[in-house]
């Protein structure tokens, strides 16, 4: 049915237009981090299931790192449905480990399952070292589109 099609494709353009903005902030809790982002963007946004999402910070590193792991966990109402992990190395291609300070643009492609509901989520990006410290931390919080 036409006019079926014509309301679905209607709702869903609405739906787009009115989800809530990306935002995101740095983790509270200490120990200190020696990246701390200026910018945190996602593309495309909102999000679409079944599709990559790229996560994109830029900052200043004050400290170098020579290895070390990175999570990221997202919840769907306050319960974690997935972690997605990393080496930390691969998050700047252009300065590969050990990467000493400067400015920096760190970058990730993660996906998001055909099966995650439309919706709002909230996030968690850790990173640590190879000695442990805190390379960086922050939350976020984005809508998916079906």
């Amino acid at each position: 049915n036409q006019n079926m099609k014509a309301v679905i494709l209607f709702i869903t353009v609405l739906a787009i237009a009115y989800a809530a903005p990306f935002t995101w902030q740095l983790c509270p809790e200490p120990p200190p981090q020696i990246f701390k982002p200026t910018t945190v963007t996602m593309s495309p946004y909102p999000a679409i299931a079944g599709k990559n999402v790229t996560i994109t910070s830029h900052g200043a590193l004050t400290d170098y790192v020579r290895g070390g792991t990175w999570r990221a966990t997202v919840y769907y109402d306050n319960v974690p449905l997935h972690v997605f992990t990393g080496d930390s190395c691969d998050l700047v291609p252009s300065c590969p480990c050990p990467c000493g300070p400067g400015d920096y643009t760190a970058s990730t492609a993660v996906p998001v399952p055909a099966f995650s509901p439309a919706g709002a989520y909230t996030g968690k990006f850790e990173a640590v070292g190879a000695n442990g410290g805190t390379i960086s931390c922050f939350t976020f919080t984005f809508d998916i589109s079906s």
